[in-house]
């Protein structure tokens, strides 16, 4: 039922979708390194879907580049709970990447974005119900608060609106 949900989204709540459990999952880092980094790769997907301003290039270089990226951060991981957390986060940044680069325009992507589509998800909910602690009832609040953006109702920050309502 909650995959066929998130299919029935549209891909700006498809992305809220992933951005707004991914910020659940940041407490649940083992290190304040890495809730940094995380931190900071998600904010830059939430300034993508609410400005389009971010580039899917820039997207993912936080995804993949030789000195920062957030999958050097996983392949370094040492423990299950780092590792779906951090799977989760490259999912979201993998996902708002390949949607900038749609709105771009472009036509070839980088490998790892090419094979993002909506079967994500799949992956996705995999890994976010490992690593948090009553995960279907994150879900089913931002099923909640997708409503609300649907809508027309979220009138702030959708990060701040997502955090609130997740009480995160």
């Amino acid at each position: 039922m909650v995959i066929k949900k998130f299919h029935n989204l549209l891909d700006d709540g498809k992305t809220l979708f992933f951005l707004g459990l991914s910020e659940r999952v940041v407490s649940e880092f083992t290190s304040k390194e890495d809730q940094k980094l995380a931190r900071y790769a998600l904010y830059n997907c939430w300034e993508w879907l609410e400005y389009k301003s971010t580039s899917g290039d820039l997207l993912y270089d936080v995804l993949d580049n030789e000195e920062t990226s957030i999958t050097i951060s996983l392949e370094l991981a040492d423990n299950e709970t780092d590792i779906m957390a951090w799977n989760c986060i490259i999912d979201a940044v993998a996902f708002t990447s390949r949607m900038a680069f749609e709105k771009e325009g472009v036509k070839y992507y980088p490998e790892p974005i090419s094979l993002v589509n909506d079967t994500l998800v799949e992956h996705f909910l995999e890994c976010f119900n490992a690593c948090v602690e009553h995960a279907d009832s994150y879900i089913n609040d931002i099923y909640l608060l997708l409503d609300k953006y649907n809508n027309g109702s979220i009138k702030r920050n959708l990060r701040d609106e997502v955090l609130i309502e997740l009480q995160i």
